[in-house]
């Protein structure tokens, strides 16, 4: 076998955190309700699928099921409907890391990840991104890796399920 370019950097199964840190809730109170929050509503549309990976300290940190959905099932331009890290981005408009922060209620910045404090580090298809993660626009079939505390190797890809935008 030959290779070309120097080889994918190791896939370790990192662990998930233990704690309310490392598995916070989807819930919002404005999207539960179904309110605007920010420039985001409630909205349809076909939808295309990006990933999020978390890390802090070298452990997964679970992007849940349910951000972005309101008791009533209406769901805003951002969502996630499993544990995976997908989330579904309305495809009539543009969309930065930071709206999906703002519907999920968390922070994000260069010095903070959620509940944890430190640089972050943010990785857009296993390279490094400069400048406010908040920006970062959100792209079909992106693969997305933020990191506080340790560096993991970030994946350059993800396999989509069939079907996924």
């Amino acid at each position: 076998m030959i290779l070309l370019g120097p080889p994918p950097p190791p896939v370790y199964p990192w662990p998930i955190g233990a704690g309310p840190r490392y598995q916070p809730p989807a819930a919002n109170t404005a999207v539960l309700d179904g309110k605007p929050v920010g420039r985001l509503r409630c909205a349809n549309g076909r939808r295309f699928a990006v990933h999020i990976e978390l890390f802090a300290n070298r452990k997964v940190i679970i992007v849940p099921p349910g951000i972005g959905v309101a008791r009533s099932g209406c769901s805003y331009p951002l969502r996630t409907q499993a544990p995976t890290g997908v989330v579904d981005v309305l495809a009539a408009g543009r969309y930065t890391l930071g709206d999906l922060f703002t519907v999920w209620g968390r922070r994000v910045r260069r010095t903070q990840l959620l509940s944890f404090p430190g640089r972050v580090s943010v990785f857009v298809g296993g390279k490094p991104a400069a400048g406010d993660p908040r920006r970062i626009v959100l792209t079909r079939h992106a693969q997305i890796v933020l990191e506080v505390g340790s560096y993991v190797a970030p994946h350059p890809s993800y396999l989509f399920p069939k079907g996924r935008g």
